[in-house]
């Protein structure tokens, strides 16, 4: 088919989304603070065994995805750019295979169409260039979704299908979660067209998954399950209902279209769902078996999150891009098909049209990446304070840091030190611990960087300024660090008329 020849467009946005991520992860910007609680485990955790149990930080990932960062740390050292280089590989891995699956999916507008979404994802670019396991969510999904649609029309590919769940059950825990759906669709497709024989034959290797994923479990992600201060955060981000869940559902769309599809609000987003829904209703009608594949991920996450179990909402819901970029491609190929005289002519325009309006800034994050995740530069942050420090200082350094200075420093090169958080005056804090920590110092050294607390700067510093003279104020973008002289005596100090939070409340350095 002529036409098809048109597909290899789609390797110019995949080309662009490659260099796009090597370009994010050669900026070898400091570690943000997810990036570091999940390093400490890498470098500190107790090795490969320790990676097994409870992890620091109340942190979770996929132990065969720890196993691998652990090995890069071993064999290539500690830098930014190795811890990265797993996710880096993952999401170059997963443009290849989205160049895999749309040749053979779909024609030249839907190719184009799927290689631009997936090409430009903000959340796929950025993931790439962080220390965490999102890259390999999206890459276990698209790949399970891919043998599977193989699967269902060569039963011969079923074991492959199976073995393939059961590696991903260790490298992401999304995948986990995917599979059952997908079995079934896989299963029901094959007993419908070649009798309960056939569909039992293709669940044979079913207990090879069931086997990888219940070690997975019972070795590492058990201790994952039980973190109650999870379930609040996710919960005030939209991941969970809170009220009705019929309301919820409803802003579920534009939840996702924030974060993790960052799409402009307005007509983009409107016209990327309809897209979806579109492309959903033609696969169902025409290619039933992949439209069931493509839904059954949505349908499984909009369960699991009715049900308070995994969050429907941010990065947690990387896993679905797959399924809702493909349907989004499938129904861009069906609007190209249904014109079949422009067909060759109009496949780059339409492919365009239909996505470059929410296509802006995606292009525009992969070409600007940002030099900080969060905004605070904990790297630089230590160094000063490293830089600074003399016998006899005291180090005060905001809770929210504690991961900084243990992957950027150490409490022992930082010592004596205290770790201070912002609360309200009363038996867990009282105006008079700070002065103690401080009797019989000359100086005093402070630091604030991820603002979990906004308070914490200002508090810090006033508390500071009744103690002694602020010699030096440096700024980390938004990270904060002090010098001050304890002598001569304080000159007043401002008041903090709208802050509740205007005691520090104290604690002494940990172990490291």
């Amino acid at each position: 088919m002529p036409g098809r020849r048109w597909t290899y467009l789609a390797l110019l946005p995949l080309l662009a989304g490659a260099l796009a991520r090597l370009w994010h992860w050669g900026h070898d910007r400091p570690l943000w603070l997810d990036e570091q609680m999940i390093a400490i485990n890498v470098r500190d955790g107790g090795g490969f065994r320790g990676l097994a149990g409870p992890l620091l930080h109340h942190q979770s990932a996929p132990l065969g995805w720890l196993w691998a960062e652990r090995a890069a740390l071993l064999a290539f050292g500690d830098g930014e750019r190795v811890l990265r280089a797993q996710p880096l590989l993952f999401s170059l891995a997963t443009l290849v295979l989205v160049w895999l699956v749309v040749r053979t999916w779909f024609g030249p507008a839907g190719a184009v169409t799927a290689a631009l979404l997936f090409g430009f994802a903000p959340s796929l670019v950025q993931y790439a260039a962080e220390a965490k396991q999102y890259s390999a969510d999206a890459f276990c999904a698209l790949a399970l979704l891919a043998l599977a649609a193989r699967a269902v029309t060569r039963p011969r590919w079923t074991p492959a299908w199976w073995l393939a769940a059961a590696a991903a059950a260790w490298l992401s825990m999304d995948a986990i979660l995917l599979t059952p759906g997908l079995a079934a669709v896989l299963v029901g497709a094959v007993w419908r067209r070649d009798g309960w024989r056939a569909a039992a034959r293709a669940a044979y290797f079913a207990p090879v998954w069931l086997a990888a994923a219940g070690t997975h479990y019972l070795v590492a992600l058990r201790y994952t399950t039980g973190e109650p201060h999870l379930r609040p955060w996710w919960q005030r981000r939209g991941g969970f209902p809170d009220g009705s869940l019929a309301s919820w559902l409803a802003h579920r769309p534009a939840g996702l279209a924030a974060d993790p599809l960052h799409l402009p609000e307005g007509p983009a987003t409107a016209g990327f769902w309809l897209l979806v829904l579109a492309g959903l209703a033609v696969l169902l009608a025409r290619r039933t078996a992949l439209g069931l594949l493509l839904a059954a991920p949505l349908a499984t996450a909009a369960v699991l999150g009715a049900a308070h179990a995994v969050p429907l909402a941010g990065r947690l819901a990387i896993w679905l891009l797959p399924p809702l970029f493909l349907a989004a491609a499938a129904a861009v190929e069906a609007l190209a098909s249904a014109t079949a005289r422009a067909r060759v002519p109009a496949t780059a325009g339409l492919a365009v049209l239909a996505t470059g309006l929410a296509l802006v800034p995606q292009i525009r994050y992969a070409a600007q990446p940002p030099r900080l995740a969060d905004g605070v530069d904990d790297r630089a942050g230590m160094a000063w304070l490293e830089a600074e420090h003399r016998p006899g200082d005291l180090v005060l350094v905001s809770v929210s840091s504690i991961p900084a200075v243990r992957w950027y420093s150490s409490m022992d090169r930082l010592r004596p030190g205290r770790f201070v958080r912002p609360v309200p005056p009363g038996p867990a804090c009282s105006p008079g611990d700070l002065p103690d920590a401080l009797a019989g110092r000359r100086r005093v050294l402070a630091y604030s960087g991820t603002l979990t607390n906004p308070a914490t700067p200002a508090v810090l510093q006033a508390r500071l300024a009744e103690q002694g003279r602020i010699v030096e104020r440096r700024a980390f973008h938004d990270g904060v660090g002090w010098l001050v002289d304890l002598h001569p005596p304080a000159s007043p100090a401002p008041t903090l008329p709208r802050l509740k939070t205007s005691c520090l409340q104290l604690s002494a350095f940990g172990w490291r």
